[in-house]
């Protein structure tokens, strides 16, 4: 069947070289396709219709291993066959998932990868479905470094014992995030952003090293009572007041990390994730309701490096070719929160698409106590504009 034209045809990626072995793990096979694969010349995904059956048959004896009792259990068609038309479900494929998993993060080098690749090559594993089928969270580098320091063991490299568990495990874990609002742009935050997220109940799967300790514990408690909240006005007032709260308070590098992830979020959240200046919101959803990202950036008015703070009066929600624009003084916003061009701008026509914003009204969040500081929009004016 591997070899009759009644039954295969000739790869349309070329010649890839593939011999018939076993594998250690997951991780092992999709190391070693890539590889064939990168030899052969072939540099995009390698997913060509039948591939993966034919693949799967030729190591049918490393995907369904004799059982101690002599017998061979296949499992459901879909670990062996690319049937299901629901792209929720073609990871389950038990070849091409580790792979197709590999190359969208370039073999997992912060860790992306340690959970879902752990497994031996013929058991899919609760990471593979709890993880996998949740695009969200596959779109996520964090949510997946996270999952791993999380349920990893970091010696063995296998899943720790009880990661199952339905209360504190990988399940609930997984629950937990995809539930969070829209304005928890999970393919931006950290790992440590999403572990300081967590309610204090996750954190018996860490070691003392993996906990966000230091100078500022308000931060890391206060965060686990944000992420309760389920709607995105309400996460953006409560952040703006935290931020607020720890103001210029010593903390160390990854704590400062996570209170930029918590900016963002806070301005993402205030202005529904939509442009300031141009009302557009592009969010990318990957063809499901469950995975998404946005296009809008949280821009600093004052930049922290000249003494501006992480709260939401000092942002605004802009696109990045507007953020852009804003940051290198292409235009400003006057005191009645209307749009300036500078005139720099006005001399190239390659600047023409920003004369629809001249005059424009800025578009404000709902809440008056986050609308953008007077005084930074003066300052942004005067610093960064090249107005004359």
């Amino acid at each position: 069947m591997l070899t009759d034209p009644r039954y295969s045809a000739p790869c349309a990626l070329g010649d890839i070289l593939v011999k018939r072995r076993n594998f250690a793990s997951r991780r092992e096979f999709a190391e070693y396709i890539n590889q064939r694969v990168v030899e052969a010349g072939v540099f995009a995904d390698a997913d060509e219709h039948g591939m993966w059956e034919w693949l799967s048959l030729l190591y049918f004896d490393a995907v369904c291993p004799i059982s101690p009792d002599g017998q061979r259990e296949p499992g459901v068609d879909g670990r062996h066959l690319l049937e299901d038309p629901d792209a929720r479900r073609r990871h389950r494929h038990l070849l091409r998932g580790p792979y197709m998993s590999y190359r969208r993060y370039n073999g997992g080098p912060n860790g992306e990868l340690d959970l879902l690749l752990s497994y031996a090559l013929p058991v899919h594993g609760i990471a593979a479905t709890h993880l996998g089928e949740r695009l969200r969270l596959m779109a996520s580098p964090g949510a997946l470094i996270a999952a791993s320091r999380l349920y990893v063991h970091p010696i063995s490299g296998k899943p720790k014992r009880g990661y199952s568990d339905e209360e504190i495990g990988l399940r609930a874990y997984c629950r937990f995030l995809n539930n969070l609002p829209d304005c928890f742009d999970l393919s931006n935050l950290s790992a440590d952003t999403i572990i300081a997220l967590l309610p204090a109940s996750f954190s018996v799967w860490l070691n003392d090293t993996e906990n966000l300790k230091g100078s500022s514990p308000t931060l890391f408690k206060r965060l686990k009572e944000v992420s309760e909240l389920r709607d995105d006005r309400s996460v953006a007032r409560r952040l703006d007041d935290l931020l607020a709260e720890i103001g210029t308070r010593k903390m160390t590098e990854r704590q400062v990390a996570v209170r930029s992830n918590m900016f963002r979020t806070a301005v993402l959240g205030a202005y529904e994730s939509k442009c300031a200046i141009s009302g557009m919101g592009l969010r990318s959803a990957d063809g499901m309701d469950t995975g998404f990202r946005f296009e809008v950036e949280a821009a600093h008015i004052v930049p922290v490096s000249r003494g501006g703070k992480d709260l939401v009066r000092n942002g605004l929600a802009l696109c990045r070719m507007i953020h852009w624009a804003f940051d290198n003084g292409m235009l400003w916003i006057n005191r009645e929160y209307r749009i300036n061009l500078s005139k720099d701008a006005d001399k190239d026509s390659r600047n023409d698409w920003l004369g629809q914003f001249r005059g424009r009204k800025l578009r404000m969040p709902v809440h008056e106590s986050q609308h953008p500081d007077r005084e930074a929009l003066r300052w942004h004016a005067r610093n960064a504009s090249r107005v004359t």
